[in-house]
């Protein structure tokens, strides 16, 4: 089955297996390894990336699911000045330890910030709680999202 999607803003068509998961098609077809594979299961959060920019489990999600829609990965030029806020406050709060984590957490603070409203501490906490991160205790983590929840609309204007 052939599918055609947009691929961090580059379109795509793919042959794929019906039972092909999008984070193979984006590994192994694609090799953008930016993608974590972690648990196989949706419950890691490695292998998050935005689907029409919403965070998703790669590893659960059908590559013929997404036919027709826009993908983005850490990889992403789009919003570059937002995504280099997000890396440069995960490095200087040491929010990727690590790293393995980093590209799915990466990928749902993305979606957080560009929703353009602030969060609370609570509520970043519940928003990243399908990811997990052995290293970093999670409040470096948060931290780099309040941080960037703050400066973004500053840097954006």
């Amino acid at each position: 089955m052939k599918i055609t999607l947009t691929i961090n803003q580059v379109p795509t068509s793919c042959e794929i297996a019906g039972h092909e998961t999008l984070l193979a098609v984006l590994r192994d077809q694609l090799a953008l390894t930016e993608v974590k594979y972690g648990c196989g299961e949706g419950a890691c959060g490695a292998c998050v990336v935005l689907v029409d920019g919403e965070p998703r489990a790669s590893c659960i999600t059908l590559a013929a699911q997404v036919d027709q829609q826009a993908v983005t990965t850490v990889k992403s030029t789009e919003f570059a000045a937002l995504w280099e806020l997000l890396k440069d406050r995960f490095s200087v709060n040491q929010a990727a330890q690590c790293g393995f984590c980093t590209p799915g957490l990466l990928a749902t603070a993305f979606a957080l910030v560009h929703q353009g409203h602030s969060l609370t501490r609570k509520e970043i906490r519940e928003a990243i709680a399908g990811h997990i991160c052995r290293c970093t205790g999670y409040q470096p983590i948060v931290d780099a999202i309040e941080e960037v929840m703050a400066l973004w609309p500053a840097t954006s204007a």
